[in-house]
C-alpha cells in the first residue's frame, strides 16, 4: 500500500511579520532601547570605576522604578520613557539619545540616570544643549587633539630621544596629553600604516595596533553618534576601513551585552 503525505504548510504570500508582541513580550523597538541603556549604563560604570558593572536590569516583578517589564497596571517604565523619547519633537531617536547622554556622561561627573530619568527636563536640557554645536565642538576637538599630539610626538622624539613608533605609544598613553579614544585610535592606526610603508620598527606596530584595538570600541561609540559629521569634519583621519564596520561592532556589543 502506497503511503500519503500531506503537504507541509507553506508560508502565503500576503503573510506579514505581527506588528503587536506576544503576550508578556515587549516589541524590538522597546528591546533594543532597554539593551541600549543597559549597554551604555554597563559601559559608563566600568569606564568610571574600572571594574566590571554590576547592573542587571530587574526581571517581571522587579522594581517598578528600574525593571523593563512592569505589570500592565503599574505601568511599564521602559515603555514610558521609549514613548516619551519617541513622541519628542528634539529626540531624533530614542536609542540615539540614550548613546548621545552617556557619551556626554562619559566626560562628566554627573550621576548615572535611572530609567526614569532619562526624560528628565535636565537630561533633555543635557543632550539639546550638546547637539546645538555639535559640529563647532567637533571641529575644534580635532584641531585641539592634533596640535596637542603633534606636540607630544615631537617632543618624545626631539627630547626624549625616542623612535617614531615609541613615540606616537607615549603620546597616546599619556592622560596629560588629553586624547580621545577616537582620534588615540585613528592616531595609533595611522602610526601602524606608516611604520608598515617603511619596513622598520616592527616592535612597536605590533604595540601601537594592539593599542589602537584597546580603543576600538569607545572610539567606535563615539563615531557612531555622528558618523556623517566625523566623515565631514576628521576626513581622512578616520581609516577607511574603520568607518565601515564601527556601528556595526557597537550593534554588535550591545546584543552581546
Amino acid at each position: 500500500m502506497r503511503r500519503r503525505y500531506s503537504k507541509p504548510p507553506q508560508v502565503g504570500s500576503k503573510a506579514r511579520a505581527p506588528s503587536v508582541p506576544a503576550p508578556g513580550e515587549v516589541s524590538s523597538e522597546l528591546k533594543k532601547f532597554r539593551d541600549t541603556y543597559t549597554f551604555e549604563r554597563r559601559f559608563l560604570e566600568q569606564y568610571r570605576s574600572g571594574k566590571p558593572s554590576s547592573y542587571n536590569p530587574p526581571k517581571v516583578g522587579g522594581s517598578k522604578w528600574d525593571g523593563p517589564e512592569e505589570p500592565k497596571t503599574k505601568g511599564n517604565t521602559w515603555e514610558k520613557a521609549y514613548l516619551k523619547l519617541k513622541n519628542h519633537p528634539d529626540v531624533p531617536d530614542p536609542c540615539l539619545y540614550v548613546r548621545i547622554l552617556f557619551r556626554i556622561l562619559r566626560e562628566s561627573s554627573l550621576a548615572t540616570p535611572q530609567v526614569q530619568q532619562l526624560v528628565s527636563p535636565n537630561m533633555l536640557r543635557l543632550v539639546a544643549d550638546f547637539l546645538q554645536d555639535v559640529v563647532i565642538r567637533m571641529r575644534q576637538q580635532f584641531v585641539a587633539e592634533s596640535q596637542r599630539a603633534e606636540i607630544a610626538i615631537r617632543v618624545n622624539e626631539k627630547g626624549a630621544g625616542y623612535p617614531f613608533g615609541l613615540a606616537v605609544y607615549y603620546a597616546i598613553v599619556d592622560s596629560r596629553v588629553g586624547l580621545s579614544p577616537l582620534y588615540k585610535y585613528c592616531l595609533a592606526s595611522e602610526a601602524c600604516q606608516q611604520l608598515a610603508a617603511k619596513k622598520s620598527d616592527t616592535r612597536y606596530s605590533v604595540t601601537l595596533k594592539s593599542l589602537a584595538k584597546e580603543y576600538e570600541l569607545t572610539a567606535a561609540m563615539d563615531y557612531c553618534c555622528f558618523p556623517k559629521l566625523y566623515d565631514e569634519v576628521w576626513g581622512n583621519v578616520i581609516p577607511s576601513k574603520f568607518r565601515v564596520a564601527a556601528c556595526g561592532y557597537v550593534d554588535s556589543a550591545i546584543k552581546q551585552n
